[in-house]
């Protein structure tokens, strides 16, 4: 018998506000907010991703579908994000191919690990459970981002290049994390 899980609590409501700060970065990038305000938005959902965690650990209120949930709003904050916001800048031709890779560097987890996500999903399989080097990436993630970004506008934020750094190596070693527990859910599961 499958153990009913109790969803509705205050993790996965942190983890729901993710959801409704990217449709409201979505929304406020084609309604015209500054960068500034789109950048500030996109960092406090990130930090929501920290207060889900801890909440659920402290109050012990951890789910399966809340550890499944909190990684969909991850990427969905992350990724949607990232396509919005460079859409906008390469259409008012401001972000070049520098910046571009830079991004990549930012999520070089995601670019290495979807592809084992999307083969987790299609044969029904768990993902695996998130380290503490994965909630690292994406709240460094969080920052280097919109640190980025901000830095083409404000010369304040010239120390971008640090962050991306950071936050690729730190998301290359979370990738291989992610990957090597995947390949031991996939042996377990052949076995």
């Amino acid at each position: 018998m499958v153990k009913k899980e109790q969803i509705d609590n205050i993790p996965n409501k942190i983890t729901f506000l993710r959801i409704l700060i990217t449709f409201y970065i979505i929304y406020g990038a084609f309604a015209g907010f500054s960068l500034f305000h789109i950048a500030v938005a996109f960092c406090i959902g990130a930090i929501t991703d920290l207060f889900d965690g801890i909440w659920a650990r402290k109050f012990k209120q951890k789910t399966e579908f809340g550890r499944v949930f909190d990684m969909v709003a991850d990427r969905f904050l992350m990724i949607s994000t990232v396509i919005v916001v460079i859409t906008l800048l390469f259409s008012q031709e401001i972000f070049s191919k520098n910046h571009f890779i830079q991004v990549l560097m930012i999520m070089s987890r995601e670019i290495l690990t979807t592809p084992f996500a999307i083969i987790a999903l299609v044969r029904r399989r768990n993902p695996p459970h998130a380290k503490f080097v994965g909630k690292l990436t994406t709240t460094l993630q969080g920052f280097a981002f919109p640190t980025l970004v901000l830095g083409l506008f404000y010369p304040f934020f010239s120390f971008s290049i640090y962050l991306v750094w950071i936050t690729f190596v730190v998301g290359i070693f979370s990738a291989i994390q992610y990957i090597k527990d995947w390949y031991l859910i996939e042996k377990k599961k052949k076995a």
